[in-house]
């Protein structure tokens, strides 16, 4: 049976995909890095004691700073750059979360 990546935000006290806070603006959710050494950085920066980090996890837009967050396509037309909204956001290879301090630890 295939295993879906969750549809709210592993970060501790983030409400971002439950039911209570829909209506909100809408956030994108992003999946877990493949990558084992930057998944465990992933996990230190979300201080999460709970619960271990897993495969099926998401993270929200909230605990990435936007350079890490790819919105646009870019192109350069006639040497001169054109951005094309993507239709969902995806994140750098080299995208780390940080853990907002609006949020409970």
């Amino acid at each position: 049976m295939p295993r879906y990546r969750q549809n709210h935000c592993y970060a501790p006290g983030c409400q971002t995909g439950y039911v209570l806070v829909k209506g909100g603006p809408k956030l994108s959710l992003f999946g877990v890095s493949k990558d084992k050494n930057r998944c465990k950085e992933w996990e230190k920066n979300l201080r999460r004691a709970d619960k271990l980090l897993e495969d099926t996890s998401a993270v929200c837009e909230l605990h990435f700073e936007s350079r890490y967050v790819l919105r646009d396509y870019v192109h350069i037309i006639e040497e001169k750059q054109v951005r094309i909204p993507r239709g969902r956001p995806i994140l750098y290879a080299d995208a780390i979360p940080t853990f907002p301090a609006n949020l409970p630890a």
